[in-house]
């Protein structure tokens, strides 16, 4: 038997109104309403919403999910990924990264970034210290170093991030026809652009990440698909998230100058400040299941054959598991919780302990080299129900 939801709301109310502006700039109201009074929600567009911490925790490491068996509808071509596949598809793509992104690996990558961000805090020290930070320092170095993991020069770096954000429009369940038309052109833009470049790469081998799929799939390990969209998806993850934790990360040093002084004076806090910018602003506010079996999530059973819609940002801020939850306060105990800005389980995000060592290198040239940083304008938005991201961030460095 399936369940609603454990209150019954108005049959014509609307409590995740996805496209509404005052619902994407500012989601966590509705978030707390749900928590409390609809934990699982149904909501008009046709799946379940899951909004509890211990519930959404579970479910991500719940292995009966499925993420191969969703419609994904213009976004289709993410099934020839690792985010798209179960076992046993998704552990053969998988085995194939994650040499790429070890400890090891992400000093080595660090090098990168950190010679990125010196050579963009250079220019910024030569002039009178103002900086879009957005594209001329988050999107530039993390930008440049998925480049160098791949082994290709830092091209096309406007149209990328454009293009992925454009595919990012459909993922969530609010997109609308327009929209899953700029996701079809920019996933044929990626896959034309991809194309080009692995052709590059065979008439030119070298030892990047692109050479090793280039390699696994002359071995038989990957299709030709795979190699193309799953290069399209570390293009995507290796800006998109990154780029916006860093950007919130350097917004709230302009709003609370003891954060900057924190991370400068306290380096043993700084794991705990990037762990609670994930947290209070996580970049991807949900990820999506279809149940393959009945599943009950509290009170509710869900029969087979439904998409669940995980909110990660909910669960983030659940009064249950952090308190004072709309805060931002980065001596939280670990103990008192785990965010799951990453997710979890299977699916959990392989580049993770390269987006926190990115992180941690541009806060940390920031507050070596300056005394301060104070906003010369307000931020400028695009997010939707399912991404945070700031696309402007005027910013002096004092």
């Amino acid at each position: 038997m399936t369940v609603a939801t454990a209150g019954p709301a108005s049959a014509t109310e609307d409590l995740l109104p996805f496209r509404d502006p005052g619902f994407r700039a500012d989601p966590y109201p509705y978030y707390a309403r749900l928590r409390q009074e609809h934990p699982v929600y149904r909501h008009p567009v046709g799946l379940y919403v899951v909004s509890r911490y211990e519930d959404v925790a579970r479910l991500i490491r719940n292995p009966t999910l499925s993420v191969q068996q969703l419609d994904f509808g213009p976004a289709t071509p993410i099934h020839h990924t690792m985010l798209g596949k179960d076992a046993p598809d998704h552990t053969r793509l998988r085995r194939i990264t994650n040499r790429w992104f070890t400890p090891k690996a992400v000093e080595e990558w660090s090098k990168v970034t950190r010679a990125s961000v010196e050579a963009v805090l250079d220019e910024v020290e030569k002039g009178d210290g103002t900086l879009d930070a957005a594209d001329g320092l988050s999107l530039k170095c993390t930008f440049d170093t998925t480049c160098h993991i791949f082994g290709i020069e830092p091209t096309e770096m406007d149209a990328i991030q454009r293009k992925t954000y454009e595919i990012g429009l459909s993922l969530g369940p609010g997109g609308n026809d327009e929209e899953a038309r700029a996701t079809t052109e920019a996933f044929a833009w990626f896959a034309e652009h991809i194309r080009r470049l692995v052709a590059d790469k065979r008439a030119h081998l070298g030892e990047g990440l692109i050479d090793a799929f280039i390699a696994a799939q002359d071995e038989g390990r990957m299709t030709e698909e795979e190699v193309v969209y799953t290069i399209f998806l570390f293009f995507a993850v290796g800006h998109l998230d990154v780029k916006h934790l860093i950007n919130h990360g350097i917004w709230l040093m302009t709003q609370k100058p003891e954060l900057f002084a924190a991370y400068r004076d306290e380096p043993e806090a700084r794991p705990g400040i990037i762990n609670e910018i994930l947290r209070i602003e996580t970049p991807e506010s949900m990820v999506v299941r279809l149940t393959t079996q009945d599943t009950v999530i509290g009170d509710v059973t869900v029969a087979a054959g439904e998409a669940l819609a995980l909110l990660i940002a909910s669960a983030n801020r659940d009064p249950e598991v952090f308190a004072d939850p709309d805060t931002f306060d980065h001596t939280r105990p670990v103990a008192a919780g785990q965010h799951l800005a990453f997710g979890s389980g299977m699916h959990g995000c392989a580049g993770q302990v390269l987006a926190r060592a990115e992180a941690d290198i541009v806060f940390s040239a920031i507050v070596n080299r300056f005394s301060g940083v104070e906003p010369v304008g307000e931020p400028t938005y695009a997010h939707t129900e399912f991404l945070r991201t700031i696309t402007h961030l005027p910013v002096r460095f004092l």
